[in-house]
């Protein structure tokens, strides 16, 4: 009797592992220069296992969680920064992913590191059609060729109500969602209004549960820098020279509760930016302060808009946040560099609200400059608007006064690269077609930079005469290598737009460039930089007449 009792124990064990599939994932979340939380859904209940290391064939480490669930979280610890892992997920003996290729990660750049990173940034996703896949399969073949770190998500993930099963079908589903992508890309997401449609978004921001809130493990406790905000709802990380702040345009659902209970967040935002030091700040949510796609921001209805356009942007801009990424309105749209509009399309004032007036593309030496140090320290940001990497409207013939450029129409659909190297960040929208439709850039240049030469750079012994100047220059300075140069004046505080005065090829050894016709520039101080890929060199100027 008791050998039949232990047959059918071992033929119930040897069903359920036949029987037992595997739903959702795995995927990336939390991911640290030390560590990751790995998540994945199964049919039944299992005690979950993950076995990690160095490839595909090594996987020498193993983790078992603590409890039997089918929603699996396990987390990784005591990994290297920047660092591939291979990883299965699985339980008893069974591996129900991995052991391959495709299941891998890369562990994030420590807090402060300079290296060179790539984030994909998608809004306005979750749509459930053709559109959608267009997007995810260009992003698909940019993989082939481009390393990319990470992914960000700027709201509306699930459409139309952010249910369970609409997060399922809609990207969990190997037809329309992320399968190919989330094995190995981790997502720092934030809810749009969509998705609080399935949340008990009456509750106050830490007592926010829902589909959305239950998928996702974000940086509550400041795990990877930043202040803790002690909740899902809102939270900021760093990565390299870059400081993330994923904010929440959706918590107040009245909007007089703005008000009433928005002190906590505003305070939190307050402490969060002022304890920065990275390079960059980048901000992001789900509805856009300034759009005139499928969502009008001057529009009465339009509360979430104008309460972050409001309340938000103030607060950014005065701690010097470089860019803002929102989705909500199924159009892509970027403003100029831009500072201080706070009400509606009417009220933007050009001459004291727009800093540059160019399209800040690199490719056209119109790069967007922003300054360290003087009297406009961190002066301006760029605002973007992606929300159409799966839903899509036709083109209404409205373009916002604060936007360059604006990409709409019934398939015109797409999504942004965003690429952070030394004191440059660089963001590139691509359509679905693989056509690149806008780019720009915002350079930093410090002090440090400005008053000298660097040892080790290839220019060197700079001089610039006669200084004070009039109207015309001679730039003389030795090369250790030929390298393309560029050479740009603009105005010390930075209330002019870069102007490229000349652009060639050093010779090795002295050079020396005669800038003439420079009558056209008021008097007053300037710096003159000369550039060489990221190596900068630049000196002030004085202008007499």
């Amino acid at each position: 009797m008791k050998q039949r009792f232990l047959l059918l124990l071992f033929f119930l064990g040897v069903f359920n592992a036949f029987s037992q599939t595997l739903e959702r994932g795995p995927y990336l979340q939390s991911m640290t220069n030390k560590s990751v939380k790995i998540m994945w859904r199964t049919s039944d209940s299992t005690v979950g296992i993950v076995k990690y290391g160095n490839s595909p064939t090594a996987l020498d480490n193993t983790i078992v969680d603590t409890i039997s669930t089918k929603n699996h979280i396990v987390q990784i610890n005591g990994l290297n920064a920047h660092t591939k892992y291979y990883y299965s997920v699985g339980f008893g003996t069974t591996v129900l992913a991995g052991n391959d290729e495709q299941h891998h990660f890369l562990t994030a750049l420590t807090p402060g590191d300079t290296t060179p990173f790539r984030f994909w940034v998608t809004g306005d996703f979750g749509a459930g059609n053709n559109n959608q896949i267009r997007v995810r399969k260009w992003f698909e073949n940019y993989l082939q060729t481009h390393e990319v770190n990470g992914w960000l998500w700027l709201g509306d993930n699930a459409y139309h109500d952010g249910t369970d099963a609409n997060y399922q079908e809609k990207v969990f589903n190997k037809v329309y969602g992320y399968d190919s992508i989330f094995t190995f890309l981790p997502f720092y997401p934030i809810p749009g209004n969509h998705d609080f449609n399935s949340v008990n978004s009456t509750d106050e921001p830490q007592n926010f549960r829902g589909p959305y809130f239950d998928m996702v493990e974000v940086f509550k406790h400041a795990e990877m820098g930043g202040v803790p905000s002690n909740m899902e709802a809102y939270y900021s990380y760093d990565f390299g020279n870059t400081h993330f702040l994923a904010l929440n345009s959706e918590m107040y659902r009245v909007f007089v509760f703005w008000d009433l209970f928005s002190k906590p967040f505003t305070d939190w935002l307050k402490a969060d930016l002022a304890a920065s030091t990275k390079k960059f700040k980048v901000a992001y949510w789900h509805s856009a302060p300034y759009s005139k796609g499928s969502h009008d921001s001057d529009d009465f209805w339009e509360v979430f808009m104008a309460s972050m356009r409001e309340r938000v942007l103030p607060i950014l801009e005065q701690y010097g946040v470089d860019l803002v990424l929102c989705g909500h309105s199924h159009v892509y749209e970027r403003s100029y560099l831009i500072n201080k509009h706070y009400g509606p399309s009417y009220s933007f004032k050009r001459n004291t609200m727009l800093i540059d007036s160019t399209s800040g593309n690199p490719d056209s030496n119109r790069t967007y400059i922003k300054y360290t140090y003087g009297p406009n320290k961190d002066k301006g940001t760029v605002y973007g608007v992606i929300g159409n990497s799966g839903k899509s409207e036709d083109e209404n013939g409205k373009m916002h006064v604060a936007m360059y450029k604006k990409y709409a129409g019934s398939d015109a659909v797409g999504s942004m690269i965003l690429d952070v190297a030394g004191n440059e960040l660089t963001g590139t929208y691509y359509t679905a077609n693989g056509d690149v439709f806008d780019k720009f850039r915002i350079q930093k240049i410090d002090s440090a930079v400005v008053l000298g030469i660097k040892h080790n750079s290839n220019i060197q012994a700079l001089k610039v005469y006669p200084n004070p100047f009039s109207n015309s220059i001679m730039v003389e300075f030795d090369a250790k290598q030929s390298q393309p140069t560029t050479i740009n004046i603009q105005n010390i505080i930075g209330q002019l737009m870069v102007e490229t005065v000349w652009k060639g090829k050093s010779s090795i050894g002295n050079n020396k460039i005669e800038l003439k016709d420079l009558h056209a520039l008021p008097k007053g101080e300037y710096i003159i930089s000369i550039q060489q890929n990221n190596d900068i060199v630049s000196q002030k100027l004085l202008k007499i007449d």
